[in-house]
């Protein structure tokens, strides 16, 4: 059985603190805590579909892919109701392809569901030759209904060191600018997972 997940990352609270906005797009704003020693970003926005639709995407680790295309491989080493271990590649612009292994959990405040992850590097492959091992990365995920339930709330939080050589002043913007394009491939995931919308009758139709 997996073990208990114990982040030193907070949840999130009802806004970001010491942060300072950076940009947004696609109805998500982008904050970054510029006095951190790594990328410290924090990103809210709304997603038409229910939390535990929005979860459902953001913890179905074997399709990562779809998200993200900065994931070039994302494999499941071990899920139960409340937990994964998966080992993951990124493969990024300019920069070599990192991977690491994150240990995942998620529950429930509330109305608000939760999801946290953190680096957990023993208990995934060895590194390889070519490719940076993160050794710093740690996330979570509010998602507060609205609504009616309809609708989530979204507030992310990541922290995360690229390692390697890369100056952290090369990769800062990029990282505060891909944020919006995941939360708009969480949406599109979404949508497909919610019956009655275009997205999931065209899908429908298509398998």
């Amino acid at each position: 059985m997996l073990r208990l997940l114990a982040l030193a990352l907070p949840l999130l609270a009802a806004g970001p603190h010491n942060f300072k906005h950076v940009g947004g797009k696609h109805g998500v704003e982008v904050f970054r805590n510029q006095a951190s020693p790594v990328i410290d970003l924090y990103a809210e926005g709304d997603i038409e579909a229910p939390p535990s639709v929005v979860r459902d995407v953001l913890v179905d680790y074997a399709h990562a892919s779809k998200v993200t295309d900065n994931v070039a491989e994302s494999r499941v080493i071990d899920k139960n109701d409340h937990e994964a271990v998966v080992y993951q590649r990124l493969k990024l612009p300019v920069i070599s392809d990192r991977d690491f292994t994150l240990h995942a959990t998620w529950g429930q405040r509330g109305p608000t569901l939760t999801l946290q992850y953190a680096i957990d590097n023993a208990r995934g492959p060895q590194p390889r030759d070519g490719i940076v091992r993160l050794s710093t990365l740690q996330g979570s995920w509010l998602l507060e209904p609205i609504r009616g339930g309809a609708a989530t709330h979204a507030r992310y939080r990541v922290q995360i060191d690229l390692a390697g050589s890369v100056p952290k002043w090369m990769v800062s913007g990029g990282a505060a600018k891909n944020i919006p394009k995941l939360f708009e491939g969480v949406r599109k995931q979404a949508a497909l997972r919610v019956p009655g919308t275009p997205e999931a009758r065209r899908n429908q139709i298509v398998r």
